[in-house]
C-alpha cells in the first residue's frame, strides 16, 4: 500500500502513524493549505450527513461551522491583508437581490433558506468561495471573503430561516432594518472625522449633513 506520506509498505500496519493536522487545516492531505482546502471545509458543512474531516476543527471547539472556516481564510490571508474586522452586520433585500453589510471584513456568511419549487439563486462570483445546496424547498450557502455587498439573486419566493456572518474570529449580531435607522456617531464630539450607521429598508439616496449647534 502507499502510506500517507508517500512511502510504500506491506499492509496499512506498517505504516508509521499519520502525524495529527500537519500542516493545520490541509483537509484536502496535499501538504499545502490554500484555498482548495478552504472548498472542502465549506463543502463538508454544507453536505449534511457527510463526516468533516478531523483536521476541519480549527478552533478545537468541538465543532465545524463557519468560524472554522474564517479561521482557515485567516491562516491563508493573513492579517495584514485585509481590513479591521467588521463589529456588526446589516443584511437587506431589494428586489430579488440580497446584501450583507458591515463596518469592516466579513470572513464569511451563511445563511439557510426556505422557498417553494419554483426558486432559482445565483450566488455572487465575487468571493473567495460560494457555494450552495438545495434539498427539497430548502437551500444553504456560504460565501467565504466577499468582496461586495451582494451576497446571492434569486427568482422566487424565499424566507431566510437563519443567517450567521463572521469576521475573522467570532460570530456578528446581524440587523435586518424594516425602516429607516440613523445610529449613533462616534467619537461625538468629534475633530476632525466620526463615523455614522444609516440603514434603511430598501435602496434609496440620502442627504446627511453634520451642524455645529455651537
Amino acid at each position: 500500500v502507499i502510506c500517507w506520506d508517500g512511502s510504500e509498505a506491506c499492509g496499512l500496519a506498517a505504516c508509521s502513524e499519520e502525524p495529527e493536522c500537519n500542516p493545520a487545516g490541509d483537509i484536502t492531505e496535499d501538504g499545502q493549505v490554500n484555498v482548495l482546502d478552504v472548498v472542502a471545509l465549506v463543502n463538508s458543512i454544507l453536505d449534511s450527513g457527510v463526516d468533516p474531516h478531523t483536521c476541519a476543527d480549527l478552533t478545537g471547539d468541538g465543532q465545524v461551522n463557519v468560524l472554522d472556516v474564517v479561521s482557515l481564510v485567516s491562516s491563508i490571508l493573513g492579517t495584514d491583508s485585509r481590513s479591521a474586522d467588521a463589529t456588526s452586520a446589516t443584511m437587506n433585500k431589494s428586489g430579488g437581490t440580497l446584501n450583507i453589510s458591515g463596518d469592516g471584513y466579513i470572513g464569511a456568511v451563511q445563511m439557510t433558506l426556505v422557498h417553494g419549487s419554483d426558486f432559482s439563486i445565483e450566488l455572487t462570483d465575487d468571493a473567495m468561495v460560494a457555494e450552495y445546496r438545495t434539498d427539497g424547498n430548502t437551500t444553504r450557502l456560504m460565501v467565504v471573503v466577499p468582496n461586495s455587498e451582494e451576497i446571492f439573486t434569486a427568482s422566487g419566493e424565499y424566507e431566510v430561516e437563519e443567517v450567521i456572518v463572521a469576521n475573522s474570529n467570532t460570530l456578528l449580531n446581524v440587523a435586518q432594518p424594516s425602516s429607516f435607522e440613523l445610529g449613533a456617531a462616534y467619537p461625538n464630539p468629534f475633530n476632525p472625522s466620526t463615523s455614522l450607521n444609516i440603514n434603511m429598508p430598501e435602496n434609496g439616496y440620502v442627504s446627511v449633513k453634520a451642524y455645529n449647534l455651537v
